[in-house]
């Protein structure tokens, strides 16, 4: 309804209006047509014709000479300003603007300015086939710089800078294929170098110093991939040198020197994942040398010697998981040895020496968790025993008696033919005692006597005389070895005179007819420690240890401080003559120590298995 009212009004405005318009998108081809008929009848149009001129007052101007000015005139301003080739922009040291995708189709070669479809420059520099070469600058869309430097094939390549989006210098250096490449500087955004050195595809690499925000050093030396490798030196960040040495992706890894915040050396030797490893030295901060020897991942592990803050040695030999573990030697100040053994965890254990401070052995024998474990002997085997404290005394032979008038022997005296021709002898003991048999290898003897040597006997302290001894009874008596140089075994001692054992001692026979060996004593003098040992029923070959006496201070002071501090269960047994027998039970070892005025003067230890059977 509305439609049909208005068309009438509308129709003959659109007429007036749109249709010049749309013949107005013709006009160009009309009035280039128009023209080039003008220039066609002015050029070639005859000049005797007034038409082919223009009056201007009293002068005719030839319609063709106007021509060749326009042609000329568009010539000009065309490969003059609007598309001048690059001859004409050298001539007249003009810099040619062009779309970045006209510039690369079209293969421009020389200096030229590169547009963005909206008209932002992006380059301005040397082309060459289209791209950009030699020196020129890259800018952002905003018109802001962003590199200035050398170009080779439209990538950065040679020395140049480059900087962020808001106009700040990054980097300043070589490039290669748009990356850093060779030696360059980074930069903080405050200005402050970040690192300078070698670059690689942009990473650093080779030689080079990385520092903090505040200009302090952090790393000076080889990089990998970016990261610490080969030679460096890392600090802290007050420039204190905190490692020296070889790197491996960024860790410690190779020969080095670890230093403390303030550039005092700690440890030097070798690393392995950033930890040391191998041998290496561990210092005091005042320089002396504290530890030196083999580490693994950080902590001493394998042979190495510790030191005091004076330089004297503390402990030598082998280590695991950072403490003593093996076999080594503990030092007093004075660097005299004062343990030589085994250690397990820092603390003695197995078998060890002690000794005193001029460097004489006080004890050698068991230790169990850093004290002296006397108790280790019982039930040991004789090879054992030997092993751990070397050669027995020597035997102790009775003197040689008077013989009376009616030429019998008092009981002790030797026949002449009992010695040999070193003059060994053997102690004859009643017909009805048996004898050690070749087997036994220990001849039995009397209760350990006084010998020139130091073998045991009740003064052995100058208490004991008037103490009773706490040793068998005579019906048990055995006989005591005395000190010897050489190594000597149960065969040897039964080898010893050149009469046979059974001649001297005759079998004791069994009821069923086998000979009964005795319990054996062995005395080792220099250590203040005897031993009985009986044969081991399941192998009459095989001796052990059953009891154990010693008059030893060291073992007595210790184990009687060790049971007393582990409130071991004890009784008392009051002697005769003042004394008293102070009774412990540790485990299936019975030790009962001889007191005289609150002070052990002799202790023995037995086999409580051993001695019910």
């Amino acid at each position: 309804m509305i439609e049909q009212i208005l068309n009438p009004i509308i129709k003959p405005i659109k007429r007036k209006i749109i249709a010049p318009l749309k013949r107005a998108k013709t006009l160009p081809k009309r009035a280039l047509a128009v023209i080039r008929r003008w220039l066609v009848t002015a050029i070639f149009g005859p000049l005797r014709s007034l038409n082919n001129y223009l009056r201007v007052g009293s002068y005719f101007i030839a319609k063709k000479l106007i021509a060749l000015i326009l042609i000329i005139t568009l010539f000009i301003v065309y490969f003059g300003f609007i598309s001048p080739p690059a001859f004409i922009n050298k001539w007249f040291g003009r810099t040619p603007q062009l779309e970045a995708s006209a510039a690369a189709d079209k293969g421009f070669t020389g200096p030229a300015s590169i547009m963005d479809a909206d008209g932002n420059l992006l380059f301005k520099g040397q082309l060459e086939n289209g791209q950009y070469t030699g020196n020129g600058k890259l800018f952002f869309p905003d018109g802001k710089l962003r590199y200035q430097g050398d170009f080779a094939k439209g990538m950065m390549e040679g020395a140049g800078e480059l900087y962020t989006a808001e106009g700040i210098l990054l980097y300043r250096g070589a490039f290669a294929a748009d990356q850093y490449s060779g030696a360059g500087t980074l930069f903080y955004p405050d200005g402050q170098p970040k690192y300078e050195g070698l670059f690689l595809a942009g990473a650093y690499e080779g030689a080079g110093t990385a520092f903090a925000a505040d200009g302090s050093m952090i790393y000076s030396g080889a990089f990998l991939k970016g990261v610490f490798s080969g030679d460096g030196k890392l600090y802290s960040g007050k420039d204190k040198l905190l490692y020296e040495g070889q790197f491996n992706n960024g860790i410690y890894e190779g020969a080095g020197k670890q230093f403390d915040g303030n550039g005092v050396l700690l440890y030097e030797g070798n690393f392995l994942a950033g930890k040391l490893s191998g041998p290496a030295k561990e210092y005091f901060p005042s320089g002396f040398v504290k530890y030196d020897g083999a580490f693994l991942l950080g902590s001493y592990h394998g042979a190495g010697s510790l030191f005091n803050e004076t330089g004297s040695t503390v402990y030598v030999g082998s280590f695991a998981n950072g403490v003593q573990n093996g076999s080594g030697q503990a030092f007093n100040a004075a660097g005299g040895v004062v343990y030589d053994g085994k250690f397990v965890n820092g603390k003695y254990e197995g078998v060890g020496t002690l000794f005193d401070a001029d460097g004489a052995p006080l004890y050698k024998g068991f230790f169990r968790q850093g004290n002296l474990y006397a108790e280790g002997f019982i039930s040991l085997s004789l090879v054992k025993l030997q092993e751990t404290l070397g050669a027995p005394d020597a035997p102790v032979l009775p003197l040689e008696e008077e013989p009376l008038e009616d030429g019998t022997v008092i009981e002790g005296t030797l026949p002449d033919d009992a010695s040999d021709a070193n003059g060994s002898v053997i102690s004859p003991l009643p017909s009805a005692a048996p004898t050690a048999t070749d087997q036994g290898a220990i001849q039995p003897s009397a209760t350990p006597t006084a010998t020139d040597q130091g073998a045991i006997q009740p003064s052995a302290t100058p208490e004991a005389s008037a103490v009773p001894s706490s040793s068998p009874t005579p019906n048990n008596e055995v006989q005591t070895l005395s000190a010897s140089n050489e190594s000597v075994t149960i065969a040897d001692i039964a080898t010893m005179t050149d009469a046979p054992a059974s001649d001297s001692v005759p079998p004791i026979e069994g009821e069923i007819g086998e000979e009964v060996i005795l319990p054996q004593t062995l005395t080792f003098s220099a250590m203040q420690l005897s031993f009985v040992l009986e044969v081991d029923v399941d192998n009459p070959e095989a001796f052990y240890v059953q009891r154990l006496t010693t008059w030893n201070p060291v073992i007595m002071e210790q184990t009687y401080s060790r049971l007393l501090a582990a409130k071991t269960v004890s009784a008392k047994e009051q002697l005769e003559n003042g004394r008293t027998n102070l009774i412990f039970k540790s485990g299936t070892t019975l030790l009962t120590f001889l007191m005289n005025k609150n002070k052990p003067v002799r202790l023995e230890m037995s086999s409580i298995l051993t001695g019910s059977e």
